[in-house]
């Protein structure tokens, strides 16, 4: 019976951490009985290097070890290890925090959300088409080729997959230095700033979602998204590579997206739109 008590302790103690952790952990006073047992130094120190440690390296500590006959190559070791164990959790990331670099990319931070503020804004791929039809191109024909034929890409689906139940939401942009970026995150690494992407509002379909890219006629053509369906933000950069992005007026109800504006490197295209809607609050 006695036997069986032991296995069953045992068992118990192997799968919970707090005990594990408190057994294994390595502290001064452990280091001077161990000093104190004569055990070689080599030993005490691959006793350091394998375990889960808890050093005091005070001053006062200090000459407690040496006062305790722990040798001195023994004691820094000790004190290599505990600054190892403040670099790392110096390092520690918090990845709810917005300032915390993380995949490239946009993300929506919701505030109210504390256990995941942080959502990425995944890209959709657009198409690209010209609007106008029999009309137009009547149009076209009475004006001498004057009339202009708008040029419009399409987002499939009448909504995006992010739903946003505040007008006044906060972005975070995440950009990098990379020289060969995957087709991805290649915004984001030829890009440096917000500054090169706009915001527009999309016409909304039944079972899709549009916007003016271009206009044509007869005698040329013109690119871009006209001023009236951009919205004006405002970016502010709170660590390197990092961005915060607000707008100058709350956003109406319906759906939108972030497209980048500036050259397009030749080996990639640009197909792709972050989008998001915008629920009525009222």
């Amino acid at each position: 019976m006695k036997n069986i008590f032991i296995v069953v302790f045992l068992s118990f103690a192997s799968v919970s951490s707090y005990s594990q952790s408190k057994i294994d952990t390595l502290t001064n006073e452990k280091i001077i009985k161990l000093s104190k047992l004569g055990l070689q130094t080599s030993v005490i120190i691959n006793k350091i290097q394998t375990s889960y440690t808890l050093f005091d390296v005070s001053t006062d500590a200090l000459i407690k070890l040496s006062d305790n006959g722990v040798s001195a190559d023994v004691i820094n070791e000790m004190m290599k290890t505990d600054t190892k164990i403040q670099i790392a959790n110096a390092n520690q990331k918090d990845m709810n925090d917005p300032k915390t670099m993380r995949k490239t990319g946009i993300y929506y931070y919701n505030s109210s959300n504390s256990g995941n503020p942080l959502k990425r804004v995944d890209p959709t791929v657009t198409s690209t088409n010209s609007s106008g039809g029999f009309g137009t191109a009547l149009a076209q024909h009475y004006s001498a080729g004057l009339a202009k034929n708008k040029v419009k890409t399409d987002l499939a689906g009448s909504k995006s997959n992010l739903q946003i139940n505040e007008e006044n939401p906060v972005f975070y942009f995440y950009f990098e230095s990379n020289s060969n970026p995957g087709v991805d995150n290649w915004f984001f690494a030829t890009a440096s700033s917000p500054n090169e992407f706009v915001l527009v509002k999309l016409d909304e379909d039944k079972n899709s979602r549009e916007m003016v890219i271009g206009e044509s006629n007869a005698y040329g053509s013109s690119s871009g998204v006209p001023d009236k369906i951009k919205v004006q933000l405002v970016s502010t950069e709170i660590a390197e590579g990092i961005f915060k992005v607000t707008f100058k007026q709350p956003l109406k109800q319906g759906e939108y997206c972030f497209l980048y504006t500036s050259s397009t490197p030749s080996r990639y295209n640009n197909n792709k739109v972050f989008d998001f809607g915008i629920l009525n609050n009222k």
